[in-house]
């Protein structure tokens, strides 16, 4: 018989293990082919712009899940660094869009070159059943966190 706050115990401990490497590998910056180091959170920032072309920040910020003055912060840093560029908004004038530049394409390919490599060395361990029911999971974890649940407690 399976323990069920044994389990519970081994889930939270691992889910903070990885965490604690996430932040390892976010403080650990990497050249993506422009002989430039660039942390994570950049390179994710370059991404969602150009999977997202001509987002405005707004909506950039939802959907990479961080405040508005995160990404305004970013967006001008990497604008400075020639990896992104504001253009106005032809249909509203308050909005400024984004795009990648050359430079940000080169970073956002190198990185879906990365991400399919280590998607087919995942998937040659896993099952399409697997990545379902870990998706649900996340997606609960995340319902969850974005609850503000801990305000609560």
């Amino acid at each position: 018989m399976i323990d069920e706050q044994k389990t519970l115990t081994e889930i939270h401990g691992r889910f903070e293990r990885i965490i604690n490497l996430f932040h390892r590998i976010e403080k650990q910056p990497k050249d993506f082919g422009t002989g430039e180091l660039l942390y994570i959170g950049e390179v994710h920032t370059i991404v969602a712009v150009g999977r997202y072309p001509e987002i405005n920040i707004t909506e950039l910020a939802r959907k990479i899940g961080v405040t508005k003055g995160a990404v305004s912060q970013a967006i001008g840093k990497l604008e400075k660094r020639g990896y992104l560029k504001r253009i106005k908004d032809k249909n509203n004038e308050k909005h400024v869009l984004v795009e990648l530049t050359d430079k940000g394409n080169i970073v956002s390919d190198e990185h879906d070159r990365i991400h399919r490599d280590v998607h087919t060395t995942f998937l040659k361990e896993t099952t399409l059943g697997q990545h379902i029911v870990f998706n649900e999971v996340l997606e609960k974890i995340e319902a969850f966190l974005e609850s503000n649940i801990w305000e609560d407690l």
